[in-house]
């Protein structure tokens, strides 16, 4: 499979909780009163995900970012961008941006504003995350191909179309970009 930009989610794919691992949703570290004000030291990158990022940047895939957040894009943009820095990921990606944590399809929107904008097709384009309505449907509703990571919390749907594209962890998609 040839892509020239992968879209990848934020919380649960990039990085997740070291406590809970990817046995609870995310979201609990940025509000608990013992982990908000230092949440970063609480944080732990996926398995293999910053050797698998630089392979793909070397490859010359485009990287972006794409995470859903309950707060301002101008917010939630500095808060990804933080967290890239304190991984040494920020070099790794070309843009990090932020779509607004109540619409599922907001992904939809900033995938197709930037492939626009780079003069590129939705064939050229994948999206990877381990929400099954936000990242996965968010890119297959508008055309764009996309893998669903399974985890304890983000489990295939029970009803699950015929054509789900998963794999387990971000390293796997190694074996399939070219």
């Amino acid at each position: 499979m040839k892509k020239k930009i992968i879209f990848l989610d934020g919380d649960g794919t990039l990085w997740y909780p070291k406590a809970t691992k990817r046995t609870q949703k995310p979201h609990w570290i940025y509000n608990d009163p013992l982990t908000k004000d230092n949440y970063l030291e609480h944080l732990e990158l996926t398995p293999r995900i910053k050797e698998t990022l630089e392979i793909l940047s070397d490859k010359g895939v485009y990287l972006v970012v794409i995470s859903a957040n309950p707060y301002a894009e101008e917010i939630a943009v500095r808060e990804i961008k933080e967290r890239l820095e304190y991984f040494g990921l920020v070099n790794l990606f070309h843009s990090y941006r932020s779509s607004l944590g109540s619409d599922p399809q907001g992904k939809a929107g900033i995938m197709l504003e930037i492939i626009k904008t780079l003069n590129l097709s939705k064939e050229d384009a994948l999206m990877v995350g381990d929400s099954y309505h936000y990242d996965y449907l968010a890119a297959k509703d508008v055309g764009i191909d996309s893998f669903f990571i399974e985890n304890e919390v983000s489990k295939i749907p029970e009803i699950m179309p015929h054509d789900l594209q998963s794999i387990k962890e971000v390293s796997d998609l190694l074996n399939i970009v070219e």
